[in-house]
């Protein structure tokens, strides 16, 4: 990527760094993800040196650095000045930790209802795009037409279906659309 646009250089490295803090985010990382960014921060400079290298450091970090778009005082985030895209930070992934299931806990155990729903969206999330979560999260995790749970092992789409209102995306399973 010598010499390429920041905004190219954001848009290769966006979904390598999300891939990368997505796999690694279940084991102890935090530490690793800040030494990673530390590794990317003296690249891109680097990088942004040798993209101009007649203007002055203070140009360079007035044009490329800025705040995070979602709040924050880190004002070290390359962001491109054309899109106004920022390159993701691996220390922004949050570590979730995985949680074995006890021997005793049986999807068939009506007590545990609220402990394998919740552990249902948790797969969900972890297994669609943003755009999927979020429609799954508008529905509560059900399908649109048979009101069923997103997670019972039939593959879901996203459809557009007509309400009294318009036409909405929704998921739903793709028997139910039959």
């Amino acid at each position: 990527m010598r010499g390429r646009p920041i905004k190219e250089l954001i848009r290769v490295l966006n979904p390598i760094i999300r891939g990368y803090g997505q796999y690694w985010k279940h084991v102890v990382s935090k530490k690793t993800f800040g030494y990673i960014d530390n590794y990317l921060f003296l690249k891109i400079t680097k990088h942004l040196k040798r993209l101009h290298p007649k203007k002055s450091w203070k140009w360079i970090t007035k044009r490329y650095f800025k705040k995070p778009n979602h709040g924050g005082n880190d004002k070290w985030n390359l962001t491109c000045p054309l899109t106004n895209i920022q390159l993701l930070k691996m220390s922004w992934i949050k570590i979730e930790r995985h949680v074995m299931v006890s021997y005793k806990n049986s999807p068939d155990d009506p007590s545990l209802k609220e402990y394998w729903g919740k552990r249902d969206r948790k797969v969900f999330n972890n297994e669609n795009t943003l755009d999927r979560m979020k429609l799954a999260r508008k529905q509560g995790y059900r399908c649109a037409l048979c009101k069923q749970t997103l997670q019972n092992g039939e593959k879901v789409t996203v459809r557009n279906l007509e309400v009294s209102t318009g036409k909405f995306a929704k998921l739903v399973h793709v028997p139910c659309i039959k």
